[in-house]
């Protein structure tokens, strides 16, 4: 399976709708911008679909609103990654929700695309 196959599942299986269908890909390319990771089913497959639920729920007002305060500091520690992952998402806050959750896991994500190049 290849990433857009993914994304496309998503969207034919009706978890997200088109809006989030359609603006994943530039998402995701300001990521692989900011990482330098060229973005793969591998290494972003559960990061793609994460980010897409995300979206989905912060549209409806639904966001995740709860993380561990101990992961919520580590990524806090990267103010860059963190700012990253706020302004993929807020975007679709229309209902003008707490984000910090949902950017807490986008940006834990982001954080983990970095480590795992580092380790190759």
């Amino acid at each position: 399976m290849r990433l857009q196959d993914r994304i496309e599942l998503l969207y034919a299986s009706n978890q997200v709708d088109r809006d989030t269908y359609e603006k994943t890909p530039a998402l995701l390319e300001q990521v692989a911008s900011f990482t330098g990771v060229r973005l793969e089913e591998e290494n972003a497959g559960a990061f793609t679909a994460h980010l897409m639920k995300a979206i989905d729920r912060i549209k409806k007002g639904e966001p995740v609103l709860q993380c561990s305060e101990v992961l919520a500091g580590e990524v806090k520690a990267n103010k860059e990654a963190y700012e990253l992952a706020l302004g993929l998402l807020a975007p679709f806050n229309g209902h003008g929700v707490s984000l910090e959750a949902e950017t807490v896991f986008v940006a834990s994500y982001i954080l983990s695309l970095t480590e795992e190049e580092e380790k190759e």
